[in-house]
C-alpha cells in the first residue's frame, strides 16, 4: 500500500468550537495550522524527554489537539487523565507534570479557590499567607519571576503538591483568561 505524503494544506482534523461567542460549529485544521502553533509553544517551555504533560482536555479542542502535537514535537512524555475530572490532583500527583495546560475558566478557579483559602487563615499564618501571595504576584507582574525561594517552601508547597510538585509552566491558549 502506498500513502500519498500529506501537504501543509490537509485538513486532517474537524475541530468544533465551545459556542462561547456564539453557535458551535466546526473548523477545519489544517497540518500547517496545527504544527505552526505547536512550535509556538517550544520558546516559552523548556521541558525535557524526561518530563510530561497532563493531557485531560476534550480531544476535540484545538488546544488540545495543538498540545499533543508540541509534546510529539518535541518527544516529551504525555499522561493522559484517568477520565474522571474530579481526580485531576490524584492523576497530577502519580504523573508529576511539569506542563499544566488548562483553559481559563478552569485556571481562574483554582486562583480563586488558592486566594480565597489564603486570605481566609487567620492571625500569624494569615498574615504570611497573605504577604506571600502579594509577594508572588509583585514580582510575577514586575519581571515574570515565578519562584520565591522563602514563600515557596513555607505557603506554597503544599499548593505545588496538589498538581504533583514539579509543574514548571501553566499555559492556556483558548479564550481570554482574567490577569
Amino acid at each position: 500500500m502506498v500513502f500519498d505524503k500529506c501537504k501543509g494544506d490537509d485538513c486532517p482534523i474537524f475541530s468544533y468550537t465551545s459556542g462561547t461567542t456564539g453557535d458551535s460549529k466546526g473548523v477545519k485544521l489544517s497540518h500547517k495550522n496545527i504544527l505552526s502553533s505547536a512550535y509556538t509553544i517550544i520558546p516559552y517551555s523548556h521541558l525535557t524527554i524526561e518530563e510530561s504533560c497532563i493531557s485531560y482536555l476534550p480531544y476535540p479542542h484545538s488546544f488540545e489537539q495543538v498540545l499533543t502535537f508540541y509534546g510529539i514535537v518535541i518527544g516529551s512524555k504525555i499522561g493522559y487523565y484517568s477520565g474522571d475530572p474530579g481526580k485531576i490532583t490524584e492523576d497530577c500527583a502519580l504523573l508529576r507534570p511539569a506542563l499544566f495546560p488548562s483553559v481559563p475558566r478552569l485556571f481562574n478557579r483554582i486562583y480563586t479557590t488558592i486566594k480565597g483559602k489564603l486570605e481566609a487563615q487567620k492571625g500569624c499564618t494569615g498574615w504570611i499567607a497573605r504577604h506571600a501571595l502579594d509577594a508572588k504576584l509583585f514580582y510575577a507582574r514586575r519581571d515574570g519571576t515565578a519562584t520565591h525561594s522563602c514563600y515557596d517552601k513555607l505557603v506554597f508547597k503544599k499548593i505545588s503538591g496538589l498538581l504533583g510538585g514539579q509543574v514548571r509552566y501553566m499555559i492556556t491558549g483558548s479564550a481570554p483568561i482574567d490577569s
